[in-house]
């Protein structure tokens, strides 16, 4: 095999009748595959339309899409993500390929891949390096958190190993169904009138809207998504507190709806003090014809330290879910991703009907 890595250039449009066009469309292809492979057929599917806004770099952060062929054969992929507004000195990235490459040849990609993502960091400056590979609840070689392992002898994380790379999180993909929930004893209905009932005991209600965020909401947004890079667990990630801005506010709003997706935010105040709580989002996309077009997927979601201990992740996540079934009928389905030590949101996860279906483990080295 001769490996031959280049550059993905991104098409104006997803449907670019161009060579560029065209690229774009073969690498959203592999892409589809590979993502079967590791979360189930379509779980993880987009539209060719949300995947070209997905692979679109902003203001915070630079994305690198490379790709590695054997004559005109896509064989591999990586993304490389260079954060452009804080944590200057990292650069992220994440090695993809399909399962039916055979071994040898697919242990040759995923090294050339892996040196070529660290290249294009060191090209940047960057000097602390992460990277992600398939995971497990348990494995041979277990996170410095404590909770989700690898198997050493896996193609993506030996190659990882291999380059001193430490074993800092482990993520756990969940997939949950409201038709199920709505089947179930107490139902959601019930069990979102509970939670609300207590919502309102402890002195908290909930607001909820569809698309970018109303300007009376828009200060408090900011200062949960700060919340988020600082509340959220990290484990050993070398990650600095982000600085949210109402146009990277906007910003983020204006990529998270590209490609023609919905996005649902609901957030807990504190009802004495008009205080924003918490908040959750929820983004939905706009086909349903390939499989898998029925998965919505779950954003963040936060509780701030001093509003926690009043069941606000629960009523959150419920939340989440009335939404997504009254407003998104086609979409019955939503998949998540939590930190495998964050053992409260995981409970909360799995008390509402979440699975497990995949796990993904993230690496960190420091060259400096």
């Amino acid at each position: 095999m001769h490996i031959d890595i280049r550059s993905l250039a991104l098409p104006e449009r997803w449907d670019e009748q161009t060579p560029t066009g065209d690229s774009f469309r073969a690498a959203a292809a592999h892409a589809a595959r590979v993502n079967d492979e590791r979360f189930g057929i379509g779980v993880a599917a987009l539209t060719l339309e949300e995947r070209l806004a997905a692979w679109q770099s902003s203001e915070a952060e630079l994305h690198v899409r490379r790709l590695a062929f054997d004559g005109a054969a896509i064989v591999g992929a990586a993304s490389v993500w260079l954060p452009m507004l804080e944590s200057l000195e990292n650069g992220d990235h994440g090695v993809a390929v399909e399962a039916s490459v055979p071994a040898l040849a697919r242990r040759a990609v995923i090294e050339a891949l892996t040196d070529d993502a660290e290249r294009i960091a060191a090209e940047h400056g960057r000097t602390t390096l992460m990277g992600g590979s398939p995971a497990a609840a348990n494995g041979a070689v277990m996170a410095a958190t404590g909770f989700g392992g690898v198997d050493p002898d896996e193609p993506e994380a030996a190659a990882l190993l291999a380059r001193g790379y430490a074993l800092e999180q482990v993520y756990r993909f969940s997939l949950a169904d409201v038709r199920a929930l709505g089947a179930a004893s107490p139902g959601l209905d019930e069990r979102w009138a509970d939670a609300s009932a207590r919502a309102r005991d402890a002195g908290y209600d909930t607001i909820a809207w569809s698309g970018e965020t109303p300007a009376e909401y828009r200060p408090a947004m900011r200062t949960l998504h700060e919340a988020m890079s600082t509340d959220a667990p990290i484990g050993g990630l070398a990650l600095e507190p982000e600085t949210w801005s109402d146009e990277r506010l906007a910003e983020f709003e204006r990529q998270k709806t590209a490609g023609g997706r919905t996005m649902r935010t609901v957030v807990a105040r504190h009802i004495a003090s008009g205080e924003l709580a918490g908040f959750t989002s929820l983004f939905v996309g706009a086909e349903i014809g390939a499989p898998g077009g029925d998965v919505a997927r779950q954003h963040d979601t936060l509780v701030r330290r001093d509003h926690r201990g009043h069941a606000l992740g629960m009523l959150l996540k419920l939340a989440n879910l009335v939404q997504l079934r009254d407003h998104h009928p086609m979409h019955p389905r939503v998949s998540t991703m939590n930190a495998e030590e964050n053992r409260h949101m995981l409970a909360v996860n799995e008390a509402t009907g979440f699975e497990a279906v995949a796990y993904e483990a993230v690496w960190q080295r420091k060259d400096a």
